[in-house]
């Protein structure tokens, strides 16, 4: 979260200080630490309004493309940010990673075998799956 806070702030550094607005477009899943990272960079700056726009990143990509207003784009894979950057929709320099997302499997002690691979998660003595 921490880091975060700190890539939103520091792309909107760059943002002017009579700027009344600032466009995010972030993928669905960081809608609840955005939001808060926003209320947190409003009152710090109380004549900037952080006006977000939330969607996959693919969807937000294709908007972006057709000439969206956008400041700051956060996207949930680096694909996306791959082909934002081959369309040249980024400015030079500003792409930065700032969150990493790992897949983790939470057996019991001892199982009697442990799955492997994602097709092991369908076999019998697999009774429950939570994500």
């Amino acid at each position: 979260m921490k880091r975060v806070g700190l890539l939103l702030l520091g792309l909107v550094a760059s943002v002017p200080a009579w700027a009344a607005d600032l466009t995010v477009s972030a993928a669905s899943s960081l809608t609840e630490s955005f939001r808060e990272l926003g209320a947190a960079y409003e009152k710090t700056h109380p004549r900037t309004k952080v006006d977000f726009n939330f969607a996959a990143s693919g969807v937000l990509l294709q908007q972006i493309s057709r000439g969206a207003p956008v400041d700051v784009f956060a996207s949930a894979d680096e694909t996306t940010m791959d082909q934002a950057q081959q369309q040249n929709l980024l400015a030079t320099g500003t792409r930065v990673i700032f969150a990493v997302n790992a897949l983790w499997v939470v057996v019991p002690p001892q199982p009697k075998a442990a799955p492997r691979t994602l097709k092991d998660l369908a076999g019998a003595g697999v009774q429950r799956i939570a994500l």
